[in-house]
């Protein structure tokens, strides 16, 4: 056994160097103690007996290639555009320089392993993001190992759930303060209930002005969203119509990060008790329609959701004008109903 391990560099770590079976085995042992080495270079055989071992010597790296490649190209693009940023944004900075054995092998005593470490780390994303970000991973792994299975994850942020809305007087302070072209996103995104990106990338080609309509696809989701234009947008979209960039099919040339940072200025500007965000105008064009009675299956198809159970998680927040409007019917029918009268 001695002859298949060698001690290496100042600290004298262990490192595997032996043939098992017609296989070569060159590890780091990761360890300075001869007994663990011994041990995990008896794990390193069992691997090649379960001809395991190969697989387990693929680069992340390798195995995100793959997964571009040969499964991302096959989902929808708003898919793609998700999954890829999870590759990108957190997958990569912490799995990139490592092989899949080395993330997949995991301490039996602590039930410790770099994918626990890694859940563990971003512990903080709502569970809608860490869920994506662990399918992601799940299938990068098995790309190498189509057995792989992640290990349970507690999700510690359930995500945000609206409690507040934008009421039209914050609204219309806002974009009092904003600039115009500023101004005119966050128009277009309170009065059609479109997210930050939609509103920012928005096209003339999706625009219909003698029809008053508006037909787009949501990036999020994939779906087709068509929606009618209200007066105060259709002024708006008239002089921007007029002064546009007829080589420019763009509404609106800024970035998001750009409205981003205006409205954060602008917001702290004013003393509200509590701090909008820019999703804010979405949740403000659905809690304004449902409080004016409109249709919840209208309102979910102008949000672009295929169901009204999202709504209802999401936006179904009424204030207290609809809330007293609601009980409101009681009053025919007490009007109606002759008193009790007490005996005696």
């Amino acid at each position: 056994m001695g002859k298949e391990m060698r001690q290496r560099g100042k600290r004298g770590v262990w490192y595997a160097m032996a043939y098992y079976k017609g296989v070569k085995i060159f590890d780091c042992l990761d360890t300075t103690d001869e007994k663990i080495a011994m041990q995990r270079l008896a794990e390193l055989k069992f691997e090649i007996e379960r001809g395991e071992y190969r697989k387990y010597k693929i680069p992340f790296r390798e195995c995100a290639r793959r997964y571009t490649d040969d499964e991302l190209s096959l989902k929808s693009k708003a898919s793609q555009v998700r999954y890829e940023s999870a590759l990108r944004v957190h997958l990569m900075p912490f799995f990139g320089d490592y092989l899949v054995g080395q993330i997949v092998t995991y301490d039996e005593v602590t039930g410790v392993s770099m994918v626990t470490e890694f859940f563990k780390k971003l512990g903080h994303l709502p569970e809608s993001s860490l869920k994506k970000v662990a399918r992601v991973l799940r299938d990068v792994l098995r790309m190498a190992d189509k057995d792989f299975e992640l290990p349970a994850i507690v999700y510690r942020n359930k995500g945000f759930y609206q409690k507040q809305f934008l009421r039209q007087e914050e609204l219309n302070l806002i974009l009092g303060l904003l600039d115009e072209q500023h101004q005119a996103i966050a128009m277009l995104m309170a009065y059609t209930g479109l997210s930050l990106g939609d509103a920012v990338n928005l096209r003339w080609g999706n625009i219909d002005l003698n029809t008053a309509m508006i037909r787009t696809v949501r990036s999020k989701s994939g779906q087709t969203v068509v929606m009618g234009i209200c007066a105060p947008l259709m002024d708006l979209l008239k002089y921007k119509s007029r002064v546009r960039n007829l080589h420019d099919d763009r509404v609106f040339r800024v970035k998001t990060s750009s409205f981003q940072k205006a409205w954060k200025r602008v917001v702290l500007k004013i003393d509200l008790s509590w701090v909008p965000r820019p999703t804010d105008l979405r949740h403000f064009f659905a809690s304004t329609l449902l409080n004016r009675g409109e249709d919840h299956l209208v309102v979910a198809t102008l949000m672009g959701h295929t169901s009204v159970q999202m709504l209802h998680k999401r936006y179904g927040h009424y204030d207290d004008d609809r809330l007293k409007k609601a009980v409101s019917v009681f009053d025919v029918v007490s009007a109606k109903t002759t008193p009790i009268k007490k005996n005696g």
